[in-house]
């Protein structure tokens, strides 16, 4: 059996779930961490001509969702009926509502566009998460157990703490959500994760 193998950038945003859910099952793998912009020959390689890209004994995927789907269902992690796979998913999928109007401000440094994502959008979108978690007990996302859907969510809120520009300060006043990410990322798996993952712009 050979070792799988992940391709993204080196960074974190829609790459970085799928390497927590490595580093949570305790599974070996190569972190393949490419240049940006993508090179011809990985993007020829890959389904899509994007990344992330992810492959094993078994398949060879595409998109940031599938990928993080397979390894958390390996983990027991993606849900255990329909309506726990769905109410999963539909956080799973909240990410890519914020990185898309981030990265669009981000890229040319569009300050006025950067405040208003930070004072504007991402609260608002926060203010509704963070309503959810408290109707759901504050501590998991879905049926008081750890999954993906915690881990998705996690990722998107370190996220917002890793950015440059104090992006963090966008998760003023929302307490639930602080003490939610302190929560998961205490979990021992991450905390040897965390502290050794490299530095990386976004």
């Amino acid at each position: 059996m050979t070792i799988p193998t992940y391709n993204y950038f080196d960074g974190r945003s829609r790459g970085e779930v799928s390497r927590l859910l490595f580093a949570y099952g305790g599974t070996k793998y190569v972190d393949t961490r490419d240049p940006f912009p993508m090179q011809d020959a990985l993007r020829e390689k890959t389904p899509f001509g994007q990344v992330p890209y992810y492959v094993d004994d078994e398949v060879q995927i595409a998109q940031s969702v599938a990928i993080e789907f397979y390894l958390a269902d390996k983990l027991g992690l993606a849900g255990s009926t329909t309506a726990e796979r769905a109410q999963i998913l539909q956080y799973t999928l909240l990410p890519n509502d914020l990185y898309g109007p981030y990265f669009q401000a981000f890229g040319p440094q569009n300050q006025e566009a950067l405040k208003k994502f930070a004072t504007e959008t991402a609260p608002r979108l926060f203010t509704k998460l963070e309503a959810l978690l408290v109707k759901a007990g504050g501590k998991h996302l879905v049926n008081n157990k750890l999954s993906w859907a915690d881990i998705s969510i996690f990722n998107l809120l370190d996220f917002f703490h890793q950015q440059p520009g104090n992006l963090v300060e966008a998760l003023n006043g929302f307490p639930v959500l602080l003490a939610f990410h302190k929560q998961i990322g205490s979990i021992p798996q991450f905390v040897e994760y965390l502290n050794n993952r490299p530095k990386t712009m976004f």
